[in-house]
């Protein structure tokens, strides 16, 4: 059974982005683990509702994909460049011990949002096998450039 973590900048990036490999890995009965890094808050120009909503999305979210376990960073919103790059690495790299996920999805490196940037900078430090041993490497051409980085498309069909 594999650990899967799954690095969600905002909540529904973890449909948006990998919805079809959370559902092919719970089939495969695989523990999935879904780290959010921002959140909306009041205090950033959110009305309540609005707050109120996004948490109910991860509810429904949690509860449709039958995730193992929820971590959220609560960095704010659209203001990921704003973390200190060592803290954000710290705090991922908390979650990577914790969970110790053989298998991560990140978001695109080349993301146009500064947000998907930045989380995928600091999430891919904790990479590194040297460091966490139980990450496996997706090396998927023997090119070292592209040992840990890999962009994957998949057919992934079900039956009814």
């Amino acid at each position: 059974m594999n650990k899967v973590l799954i690095l969600a900048v905002h909540p529904d990036d973890e449909t948006l982005g990998s919805g079809g490999a959370i559902l092919k890995h719970k089939a495969n009965k695989d523990s999935i683990h879904w780290l959010i890094c921002t959140s909306v808050k009041e205090g950033n120009g959110f009305t309540n509702k609005r707050v109120l909503e996004g948490k109910n999305q991860i509810k429904q979210a949690k509860d449709m994909y039958a995730f193992d376990c929820v971590r959220q960073l609560e960095f704010d919103t659209m203001q990921l460049d704003t973390v200190p790059k060592k803290v954000l690495i710290d705090r991922i790299s908390d979650i990577f011990n914790e969970i110790k996920p053989n298998i991560v999805y990140l978001p695109f490196k080349d993301d146009a949002h500064s947000d998907h940037r930045m989380a995928f900078e600091a999430a891919y430090s904790c990479t590194k096998t040297f460091r966490y041993p139980f990450y496996k490497k997706n090396s998927y051409d023997g090119n070292p450039e592209r040992d840990r980085i890999c962009a994957v498309f998949r057919k992934i069909e079900f039956s009814a």
